[in-house]
């Protein structure tokens, strides 16, 4: 994986973990989604046991390991916005709530970064020496 590429892989993923976090607030901030901190334990434990496990591997993982943990990190944000909040048969579809602008903003910017790390990390190849090893 070159440099570069290895690099902003690594960079994305931080900022979907932070957007994801930015997203998880807003379920106990917003009224207008009605999340207890029960629901929102019941949820995000899991997901971010597993979200961990992933970062360990973009960050300390082998070159092609690392593009995969990636991908597999961008698909699942996309895919997991999709099925819980975006599409009208949704578990928790926000258009059937009433969600504040801020909470709109903070499910689709994750999904669109999310989206711009699969992109990137489909993209990166591996160097010649991280082939070769």
């Amino acid at each position: 994986m070159s440099r570069v590429g290895g690099r902003s892989v690594v960079v994305l993923s931080w900022v979907v973990l932070v957007l994801l976090a930015a997203h998880d607030v807003t379920h106990l901030a917003d009224g207008g989604l009605d999340t207890s901190p029960g629901q929102l334990a019941l949820v995000a434990i899991p997901q971010w046991i597993a979200l961990a496990a992933v970062m360990v591997i973009v960050v300390r993982g082998p070159e092609e390991r690392r593009r995969i943990a990636a991908l597999v990190l961008g698909v699942s944000v996309v895919v997991g916005f999709a099925v819980i909040h975006l599409l009208p048969f949704s578990l928790a579809d926000y258009s059937e709530l009433e969600p504040s602008g801020l909470s709109w903003v903070l499910v689709w910017l994750p999904t669109a970064a999310a989206l711009v790390l699969v992109a990137v990390a489909a993209l990166v190849r591996p160097s010649r020496a991280g082939a070769a090893a």
